[in-house]
């Protein structure tokens, strides 16, 4: 739970006062009424010590209600459909172990993914689609609306997805262009999101297709052209040792810039090394503002909910009850 106002709960602080107000009161009385003579049972007002402390605990309950509705507690989610308008965006993100590499802080992967989120967040794009990639390439999710469960995905996304090592970039592009509808080519986008190092197949050849087909293809890459030394983890996640080649040399990977250079080139796209600052992601949701995105869809998406009207019934229902409790009658005196 969380609370939009917490400060208003500082009027629960006025409880223990109130309550030491009222007996101090219920006191006066019963000692007034004694020094004009009325008798021990009619000291009590009529009125069973039950149903008086019952009156007084329903007040506070009402109270404690009130001051908890003005701080606004918000708790549990609920499912909402937001119409969105916007374009086709078809991530192919490499998962591949030399995205472990750590020339990035805290990992090329992770920086990766920190870009997908602000991305996805901060755009209006209308269908999301993702690939992962690394000696294979799949289809993580088709097209959806669904952001919250894009997102879930993208976090799940770990060096190990995919089993088969290696860097397939040519087959993921292939995947992210077969998940294009011919109705939407052109307010469709593929971004790519890898360290270069392909090792199979022609993406040139692939991003000249997507030219043909209308499609542009935007890179990000992630790492440095000095390199960084992957990291091996165990099952824990805990660092066993660095990756070497045959001969136990420590294996450096560096960012391939001109190969992703040259397929961004291919479509008119644009390519970005990954940046600290995140001036990634601005250029790239400027650059995507610019396509002409009259695609409409609805967008399933979770968001908290208010329980201020929970409580402001459960006050109005124990003001009721206190209001029952009082005495039909006064004492004549």
């Amino acid at each position: 739970m969380t609370l939009t106002y917490p400060a208003y709960l500082l009027g629960l602080l006025l409880l223990p006062l109130l309550i030491a107000l009222y007996l101090w009161d219920a006191r006066a009385r019963a000692q007034a009424l004694q020094r004009i003579g009325i008798g021990a049972a009619r000291l009590a007002d009529s009125t069973p010590p039950g149903q008086r402390y019952g009156r007084l605990a329903l007040g506070l309950m009402a109270i404690v209600a009130v001051i908890l509705a003005l701080a606004r507690p918000v708790w549990g989610l609920e499912p909402e459909i937001v119409e969105a308008q916007g374009i086709a965006l078809i991530v192919a993100l490499d998962v591949s172990t030399s995205m472990d590499a750590e020339d990035l802080t805290p990992s090329r992967l992770a920086r990766a993914k920190l870009i997908l989120r602000e991305l996805l967040r901060g755009s209006e794009q209308g269908l999301f689609g993702l690939v992962l990639f690394a000696g294979d390439a799949l289809v993580q999710f088709p097209l959806t609306g669904d952001l919250d469960t894009a997102l879930t995905f993208i976090d799940a996304a770990s060096t190990r997805s995919i089993s088969r090592q290696g860097t397939a970039i040519a087959d993921a592009l292939t995947l992210a262009l077969d998940l294009v509808d011919e109705r939407i080519t052109s307010q469709t986008v593929i971004l790519l999101i890898t360290d270069g190092e392909n090792q199979t197949g022609d993406p040139l050849a692939v991003a000249e297709l997507a030219a043909e087909l209308g499609v542009t293809i935007h890179v990000i890459g992630v790492g440095t052209p000095e390199g960084g030394l992957i990291p091996v983890y165990d099952a824990n996640g805990a660092l066993l040792r660095y990756k070497t080649d045959r001969a136990s040399n420590l294996i450096i990977s560096k960012l391939d810039e001109p190969s992703l250079q040259a397929i961004a080139a291919a479509t008119g796209g644009l390519y970005q090394r990954a940046a600290a600052s995140g001036v990634e992601t601005v250029n790239l949701q400027n650059r995507i503002a610019q396509v002409e995105g009259d695609l409409q869809t609805q967008r399933f998406q979770t968001r908290p909910v208010e329980r201020f009207g929970v409580l402001v019934a459960l006050a109005l229902l124990a003001l009721t009850g206190e209001w029952l409790l009082r005495p039909k009658g006064k004492v004549q005196i």
